[in-house]
């Protein structure tokens, strides 16, 4: 339940909406934070709760060409504050996956997340950015973030926390993840903040109900697709999500479109002396290996 109380390491006691808003007040910086926005259940929540908190900030939403329009049109109607970001590449050419599966050569995988990279993690850069993500989501995330999460922070910054006797852990990609929210720790996380990019996750320990329960009970309307069964809502065929194969077809356009894309992947494979032989000789083959079908399956 939401309204269970929460003890923080102060002692003082207060439910997790209010510790959440304090949270949000103790960390903001004088330009405002950074709100990644990506329409989502957990995104909403954040930017609403920045809104009680009253403190200062703009929203981000980052266009990755494969999210699902009815995502897309949600937040064009109901956060229409919230400014699109297109990633470009030195050319000054938007990025999209479907220019970045022939220039990387491959698709992504879950072990070559390369599309997070390019079309979402560059964003906020130098700026303390607030984010919807929990702890609860996956294993991963509940190792490696914390209250304020600091990525590549350097040994300076690591050497400068311990001498203050901060209570952190590293992450493997060199980062620091702050755990508590004493006023040792702001102190911290403020300096720190302008050596880099950190990110205040004010919702790291709440959980799926908690979430619902904040925007049911607040009367903030959500994206359609949750009602039609969706857990999470991702970018269609993304390789974390073990439903890519069914959600390709339910958007037989974008199914196409990642096939033509594989194509050209293939041709610039061809154009570099590389092997295509076997499961990437056709765009067909390249989908049926990415979705991992069955041996038996057929493609379109």
């Amino acid at each position: 339940m939401l309204g269970q109380t929460k003890i923080t390491t102060d002692g003082e006691i207060c439910d997790k909406v209010e510790l959440a808003i304090k949270r949000l007040k103790a960390f903001c910086p004088s330009e405002g934070y950074y709100l990644a926005f990506s329409g989502g259940k957990d995104s909403q929540c954040v930017y609403h709760l920045a809104k009680k908190a009253g403190v200062k900030f703009d929203a981000h939403y980052c266009v990755t060409s494969v999210d699902p329009p009815e995502l897309v049109q949600f937040i064009k109607t109901n956060y229409p504050d919230v400014k699109r970001e297109i990633q470009h590449d030195r050319n000054g050419d938007p990025v999209t996956m479907w220019n970045l599966i022939p220039r990387k050569l491959m698709p992504p995988t879950r072990t070559a997340r390369y599309c997070c990279e390019e079309l979402k993690e560059s964003s906020g850069a130098g700026r303390f950015t607030v984010t919807g993500v929990r702890g609860g989501e996956s294993a991963n995330r509940k190792r490696n973030q914390g209250v304020i999460t600091i990525p590549r922070a350097g040994k300076k910054v690591q050497k400068t926390l311990e001498g203050e006797n901060i209570n952190f852990t590293q992450t493997p990609k060199g980062g620091v993840v702050l755990n508590y929210d004493n006023a040792e720790k702001r102190r911290m996380a403020e300096y720190c903040i302008r050596t880099g990019k950190a990110l205040l996750n004010p919702i790291i320990d709440w959980d799926e109900d908690d979430v619902w329960e904040f925007l049911n009970s607040n009367g903030i309307e959500h994206c359609c697709l949750y009602d039609r069964g969706y857990k999470r809502i991702g970018c269609i065929g993304c390789p974390m999500n073990t439903a890519a194969a069914a959600d390709l077809e339910r958007y037989p356009k974008y199914k196409r479109m990642y096939l033509n894309a594989f194509a050209r992947m293939i041709q610039a494979r061809k154009q570099k002396g590389l092997g295509i032989e076997g499961r990437w000789e056709t765009p067909e083959k390249v989908m049926k290996w990415w979705l991992e079908l069955p041996d038996d399956e057929t493609e379109e």
